[in-house]
């Protein structure tokens, strides 16, 4: 009897536990839902926005949880890729598109940073407010599926929840058909023998045009035409040579001619 006395604890040190343990439990229940709402909640008007010329439009209602300090909180608007739209033509679909969906792997995130405003026109601070910014394809975003997450530039707390947010729209069309040469290079032969006979063609035609010698006269039962003697030069004239007429050379050394052959002719004649 003496010894479970002796085991229990005394009453004073059973009284300082119980209150620690009372102690731990409320600073739990008190501020872990503290913190919580100091990270507040992000809510999206639509988590399947629509493309609008390379544009997608984002629509937020953010509680900070409490009045916050001042009047624009910057954050940071982290989108991780995780599924691509791709729109491909195969050789089962070469007309038509096929959307495939592609599951994507330790992307980097494109991150976006904004300041929020809690503020109205007069300065008076709120705890939740209505945001809204454009994002683009130029930036780097597809059609797809992205992880959203929101995070204080002061202090790193993520706003809310991560945001499973899908942007629809068309991807550019990627061509997956099969290239085929086979088909290409039995075509080059034939381009070629039809190549070789067009050229034996035009050679065969150009000697026709201008390489024959020309053809020769056919022969006719009349007989040519004789050109007329050459009639001898007139004789007499002054001797006067007229500026800018040549001289009857020709002319004159056949009368020469003539006249020595007279005088031989005569002396063989009186000698005989």
């Amino acid at each position: 009897m003496k010894s479970a006395l002796t085991n229990q604890p005394p009453p004073r040190r059973a009284a300082l536990l119980r209150a620690l343990f009372a102690a731990l439990a409320l600073a739990f229940v008190l501020f872990a839902p503290t913190d919580a709402r100091a990270a507040g909640t992000v809510t999206l008007a639509t988590r399947e926005p629509e493309e609008v010329n390379g544009k997608w439009k984002l629509n937020f209602t953010i509680n900070y949880g409490a009045k916050p300090d001042i009047s624009y909180i910057p954050m940071i608007f982290s989108f991780t890729p995780v599924v691509l739209y791709e729109r491909s033509l195969t050789d089962q679909s070469p007309e038509r598109p096929l959307l495939t969906r592609l599951p994507l792997k330790g992307q980097p995130s494109i991150n976006e940073s904004m300041d929020v405003g809690f503020s109205d026109a007069s300065g008076k601070v709120f705890n939740i407010t209505k945001f809204d910014f454009v994002i683009r394809r130029d930036k780097g975003f597809e059609a797809g599926e992205y992880d959203l997450k929101i995070t204080r530039q002061t202090d790193g707390a993520q706003m809310g929840q991560t945001i499973k947010l899908i942007l629809k729209g068309d991807n550019p069309i990627v061509d997956r058909r099969a290239m085929v040469f086979a088909g290409e290079k039995k075509k080059k032969p034939e381009e070629k023998k039809d190549d070789a006979s067009a050229e034996k063609k035009d050679g065969e035609g150009e000697p026709a045009a201008g390489g024959e010698t020309p053809a020769e006269p056919a022969a006719t039962g009349e007989t040519p035409t004789e050109a007329p003697p050459a009639e001898p030069p007139k004789q007499g004239g002054c001797g006067c040579r007229v500026a800018g007429v040549p001289a009857p050379s020709s002319g004159a050394s056949l009368a020469a001619l003539l006249l020595g052959a007279a005088f031989v002719l005569r002396r063989r004649t009186a000698r005989g």
